[in-house]
């Protein structure tokens, strides 16, 4: 077991690999820590200048990823938006490999941010009155515009990725982890209802089926792919100015940026049913709620970013993709495993999401006229 000398010793090593003289304080945080994904953020102060040192262990978070992100950073910051530079260590490289916590660790460091992260600041200055965020309409232009783009810069998928794994520790996307844990969990703690769960489970490989054939012909671009909470960067009224954090920065198709970004972080404001017969978030009141706020998003959208024909066409099905099988899906099943009603309610919300189709995307993403105009970018 480490003593507070050897922690202190081994942050120091770490600071070494960026700078020759020691610094006058220095504050380490850790971000997460978990078996196959573990990070930390080292603030460091000299007398006159402040730095952030990044460690990070895990699968997705390599050299060639950081140095991939100079290009992503300098073609944000020609757009307008503010990221962090990354700093040179004392070999001249943007990061380094080092065991940090008996892990071994990709290290980089980054200039201090000289505007607020959104976490850092009174949640008044960027909330509604409705819950949502005062900056959303920012964030989405920024990632409209950078979809415009369509870069081609960085040759590693995002976070976000579908039909293909992130990390080099994974073997599938996130949809198909939580599709191999839902099916785990029904035929262990809700047997009784594996008839039914497979039922669903046709329906979620026929939309599948059908998504994969236009999948990859959908336009793509390279996104920072975790613009939301403390990785946004705001000035002192809450403008949005710009992001950090780019761990799953990588390419991928404008609409599921677009879409996963809408369902997972920004229809948080979604109304929430007050009926104590249906299941809280899963029922839907609810759930036509959140629909209503990303095809208001999408329309939005409309401004900066082109959407094209085959997109329309895509996104019913790769809506029912990423927002049936969910964490929320997985952790309503763990939780109500002996509730006859409750799951039965459940299996309900999954099959009503795989047969909804009056979602219309199509007037939402082109309107009247066909194609949104073109943004000058």
């Amino acid at each position: 077991m480490q003593t507070k000398a050897d922690n202190q010793a081994e942050i120091e090593r770490v600071i070494e690999v960026f700078h020759r003289k020691k610094p006058i304080n220095y504050t380490l945080q850790e971000i997460r820590q978990e078996e196959s994904d573990s990070r930390w953020v080292l603030f460091v102060s000299f007398a006159k200048e402040r730095f952030v040192i990044k460690i990070a262990a895990n699968g997705f978070t390599t050299q060639q990823r950081v140095e991939g992100w100079n290009t992503l950073i300098a073609a944000y910051t020609e757009m307008g938006y503010y990221s962090p530079k990354l700093l040179k260590s004392l070999t001249g490289h943007f990061s380094e490999r080092i065991t940090f916590q008996n892990k071994q660790c990709v290290v980089w460091e980054e200039e201090f941010c000289p505007y607020h992260l959104q976490n850092s600041l009174d949640e008044r200055l960027y909330r509604n009155a409705d819950g949502s965020y005062s900056y959303q309409n920012d964030v989405f232009a920024f990632v409209g515009k950078v979809a415009q783009k369509h870069f081609d810069n960085f040759p590693y998928p995002s976070g976000w990725v579908r039909f293909e794994p992130y990390g080099s520790d994974e073997i599938c996307d996130e949809v198909t982890d939580c599709v191999h844990t839902f099916d785990r969990l029904v035929r262990t703690k809700a047997p009784r209802f594996i008839p039914r769960w497979e039922s669903i489970l046709g329906l979620f490989r026929e939309n599948s089926a059908r998504l994969q054939k236009i999948y990859h012909n959908l336009p793509t671009s390279v996104f920072q792919a975790d613009a939301c909470g403390g990785n946004l960067v705001l000035d002192e009224n809450g403008r949005f100015m710009g992001v950090i954090d780019y761990n799953l920065a990588g390419k991928d198709t404008a609409l599921n940026m677009f879409l996963s970004m809408i369902l997972f972080e920004y229809s948080r404001h979604r109304k929430q049913a007050q009926d104590p017969g249906v299941l809280p978030g899963l029922n839907k009141e609810t759930q036509d709620s959140v629909i209503a706020i990303m095809l208001q998003i999408l329309r939005d959208i409309k401004k900066y970013y082109r959407f094209h024909e085959l997109e329309a066409a895509a996104a019913p099905l790769l809506y029912k993709y990423i927002d049936t099988v969910t964490y929320e899906a997985i952790d309503t099943l763990e939780t109500y495993a002996d509730e006859e009603e409750k799951l039965h309610l459940l299996f309900d919300f999954m099959e009503y999401q795989l047969t909804n189709d009056t979602i219309d995307f199509k007037a939402a993403m082109l309107g009247e006229n066909g194609p949104g105009r073109d943004f000058p970018v």
